[in-house]
């Protein structure tokens, strides 16, 4: 447990020190265009000495920044702030690797490696147990079925979809609702930022987009509006990059992007799978489950009680549903 830590805090001092400055100077030369920028924290200190790990980062409480519930459902207006800002991030990722190769190259060695899938083989056995726990809650039986036979390969999958390609950026790697922060005026969002930089990975865009939407939002908000956020995206993504002389085509072009989503929104069905009985569950036994999530237990770990729990069986099959109506691929990125 303790290694897991040290390396997740490595990642995000790495981000603040390394990473975050060079995204930075490609966003200070968009000029008269305040609403292309995301907001990043202010970090005031970073320490990567080993027992004395720490970020700290200027209040945001007093900026009017505030954390939702990780059950807070989220509507079309935050969901879209989201993913304006993610499409930033990435934005400043691909200037950066078009206008800068060299420095590009220096940071993504940085980050080529993910903090949690560096290596295939077989899951936890803990994790196996709350996937299985949520596959177990699938009513469709077909897709229930296909979710069940996949379980063996769950680890090779999420190895598999964190690898770099050649139209890879700088990813959050941890995008959902206990990481973003809003700025609400009346009753909207006007704000965003993103926190909690520890598993920043060089990876498709795409993987960022379905772990936010299968791991926040429900299958009643995607069947409304999964590709109107999907289009708010690359729109933003397009307007972005022309503002800095570059086409969008030449760059992530739509066809690759449709692609992807085929190919990596699996990541995100997993990683929500995995993590579904957490979201859902009170908050001190969802404390205990996130530290037993990812350790290397004999025994199961999850209990048939959660089939119970409505709001479980609820968003798992939502967001399973959605995934198997768009047709995408469960194993497509293993022959990658």
């Amino acid at each position: 447990m303790r290694a897991c830590f040290r390396e997740s805090y490595k990642r995000e001092f790495i981000f603040y020190e390394q990473i975050l400055p060079k995204l930075l100077e490609v966003q200070n030369k968009i000029k008269n265009a305040e609403g292309l920028k995301i907001k990043f924290p202010n970090c005031i200190l970073a320490c990567a000495e080993y027992d004395k790990e720490s970020i700290a980062v200027q209040g945001l409480k007093e900026d009017g920044f505030k954390l939702r519930d990780r059950l807070f459902k989220a509507n079309l207006d935050y969901v879209s702030l989201v993913m304006k800002n993610l499409a930033k991030l990435h934005a400043l990722s691909f200037v950066l690797e078009k206008t800068n190769p060299g420095e590009f190259e220096e940071i993504a060695r940085l980050c080529h490696e993910d903090v949690q899938y560096s290596k295939p083989g077989p899951a936890p056995k803990s994790m196996s147990s709350y996937y299985e726990a949520s596959v177990s809650a699938v009513l469709d039986e077909v897709a229930k079925d296909k979710l069940d036979r996949l379980t063996p390969d769950i680890l090779n999958v999420l190895y598999k979809c964190t690898r770099p390609d050649s139209y890879s950026t700088i990813c959050h790697g941890d995008c959902w609702n206990n990481n973003i922060l809003y700025k609400v005026m009346g009753r909207k969002p006007v704000e965003v930022i993103f926190v909690d930089y520890q598993l920043v990975r060089l990876a498709s865009p795409v993987t960022d987009i379905a772990y936010f939407l299968y791991m926040s939002t429900d299958g009643e908000f995607l069947s409304k509006h999964y590709d109107q956020v999907l289009d708010i995206y690359y729109g933003t993504l397009t307007a972005v990059l022309r503002h800095c002389n570059m086409n969008v085509e030449n760059v992530y072009p739509r066809s690759i992007f449709q692609k992807h989503l085929k190919e990596y929104s699996v990541l995100g069905l997993i990683e929500a799978l995995v993590s579904m009985m957490i979201i859902t569950a009170p908050y001190e036994d969802a404390l205990k489950m996130t530290e037993m999530k990812y350790e290397h237990f004999d025994e199961d770990v999850c209990e048939d009680e959660s089939k119970d729990n409505s709001l479980f069986v609820e968003r798992v099959n939502g967001i399973v549903n959605d995934f198997f109506q768009r047709n995408y691929s469960l194993d497509a990125i293993l022959e990658k």
